[in-house]
């Protein structure tokens, strides 16, 4: 599906938007395409710091923010992170170790799944669109991360919505573009838009060494690559592994 085709699912409003930005590419791909639609002096874009592994992703939102001119700020949610530490592979401090992608296929919850992390999250943006009386929230909720989280599929966002209808006054509407797509149909929205350039203020890898690169090897970084070698394109952001990018263009010119 393409950029033209999905902005006709976006609801119109004389209101501005907010949007969840993790500063993964789902979530920054939604943030560009709102910016497009809506206009950037629409758009309010909110992360949170919960303790994860991945803390650079924070100042990648904040850099994309600043880049598209959105207003933009940082939610502090480490209690949660205190909370999942000896649960959740993606909080920093943890002793569980990182699983590959071949740790997770199959797992209905793998070692990187944040308790309820979504639910927590989308009830504090809730509250924060209420106050502003934004009537909108976007999300990167995205098809393939549907395998092993339950709150990411769209039986969630839908349940999700029925809780916010209950609002009396200022009922919000939690919406999320990618629910059916994949990373590789993003990476081409990103194409269509010629916003290419701007996914080098992402970062989707779980386990990002100090440099900032990204590993290469988690299951994010895994789904990723492969997503961006389906494209034809180089990503964007370093990695601490190199990666073959002819040979996997070749492998998916193939396939």
């Amino acid at each position: 599906m393409s950029y033209s085709e999905i902005k006709n699912s976006f609801p119109s409003t004389d209101k501005n938007v907010m949007v969840v930005l993790s500063g993964g590419l789902d979530s920054s791909t939604v943030t560009i395409m709102l910016c497009e639609h809506y206009g950037a002096e629409r758009v309010n874009a909110i992360s949170f710091d919960y303790g994860q592994k991945q803390k650079i992703e924070l100042q990648k939102a904040a850099e994309l923010t600043s880049k598209l001119n959105v207003k933009h700020q940082i939610l502090d949610l480490s209690i949660l992170g205190k909370i999942a530490r000896p649960f959740s592979a993606n909080i920093a401090g943890t002793d569980i170790s990182m699983p590959t992608i071949k740790d997770v296929l199959a797992d209905p919850q793998p070692k990187t799944y944040v308790p309820n992390r979504n639910m927590i999250m989308y009830s504090i943006v809730a509250a924060a669109a209420e106050v502003a009386g934004a009537e909108l929230v976007y999300c990167g909720v995205q098809s393939t991360d549907a395998y092993g989280y339950w709150d990411t599929t769209t039986e969630w966002v839908n349940r999700m919505n029925s809780v916010f209808s209950l609002n009396r006054k200022s009922p919000v509407t939690l919406l999320a573009p990618f629910s059916t797509l994949s990373k590789y149909e993003e990476i081409l929205i990103c194409k269509e838009l010629g916003a290419l350039d701007l996914l080098k203020y992402t970062l989707t890898c779980y386990n990002p060494n100090e440099k900032g690169e990204s590993c290469g090897e988690c299951p994010s970084c895994a789904e990723r690559i492969a997503a961006f070698a389906r494209a034809g394109v180089v990503d964007p952001v370093p990695y601490a592994i190199e990666i073959d990018w002819e040979k996997l263009f070749f492998g998916f010119s193939n396939v």
